[in-house]
C-alpha cells in the first residue's frame, strides 16, 4: 500500500490518477489508498514533510487546525501531490522512523519519569547502555536481581567490607 502510494506521489504527473484497487483471483494486488481505514490518512501524509522546511512550513500554515479533517482524501492528496511537483520534494527527503522494541529498561524507565517522551526515555536507555555503571543503574531501577550466594563454612568469616561489596551495588562518590 505504501510503495504504491509513495510510487504515485513522487511519479512526477500531476495527471496521473490515485490507484484504483485491482483485485487478480481473489487476491489484492494494488490496495485502495482512499478507504476509510486506510493506514495512509491526513496526519500521516503531513507527517512525511517533516524534514523538507519550505513545505513542512506551507502546509502547516494553512493545515496546522482541524480543518485538514474535513477536506476529502482523494482531493487532499491531489493537492499534496502539487506540493510536491511546486516545491520539488524527492523520496529522499521522506524521514524513516525507526521501530523500537519495548524493553524492561523502558517500560521501567517511563514509569519513573512519565513526562518525559518516548524518544527521549529510548535516547536515556542508550546512554544508560553504553554506561560504565550500567549494572549500578539496572539494580537501583530493581530490573537485575543479583542472584543470591550460598554460604559455606569458609564464608562466615568475612569483613563487613567484603560482604557489603558482595551483596550490595557501591557507587563510589566523587
Amino acid at each position: 500500500m505504501y510503495k504504491t502510494f509513495y510510487s504515485w506521489l513522487y511519479d512526477g504527473n500531476i495527471k496521473s490518477e490515485i490507484p484504483k484497487p485491482k483485485m487478480k483471483e481473489d487476491k489484492v494486488i494494488v490496495p485502495d489508498i482512499l478507504k476509510y481505514n486506510s493506514p495512509i490518512n491526513h496526519t500521516f501524509v503531513v507527517k512525511l514533510f517533516l524534514k523538507n522546511g519550505s513545505l513542512n512550513h506551507y502546509l502547516d500554515q494553512y493545515f496546522n487546525n482541524i480543518g485538514l479533517r474535513y477536506l476529502e482524501k482523494e482531493d487532499f492528496f491531489k493537492f499534496v501531490k502539487k506540493c510536491v511537483i511546486d516545491f520539488k520534494v524527492n523520496r529522499k527527503s521522506i524521514p524513516y522512523f525507526k521501530f523500537k522494541r519495548e524493553t524492561k529498561i523502558f517500560n521501567e524507565l517511563k514509569k519513573k519519569v512519565p513526562l518525559l517522551k518516548n524518544d527521549d526515555v529510548y535516547l536515556l536507555c542508550d546512554i544508560i547502555e553504553k554506561s560504565d555503571e550500567k549494572e549500578a543503574i539496572y539494580n537501583s531501577l530493581g530490573l537485575e536481581k543479583p542472584s543470591k550466594k550460598k554460604i559455606t563454612k569458609k564464608d562466615k568469616n568475612i569483613t563487613s567490607t567484603e560482604f557489603l561489596e558482595n551483596n550490595f551495588s557501591i557507587i563510589e562518590s566523587m
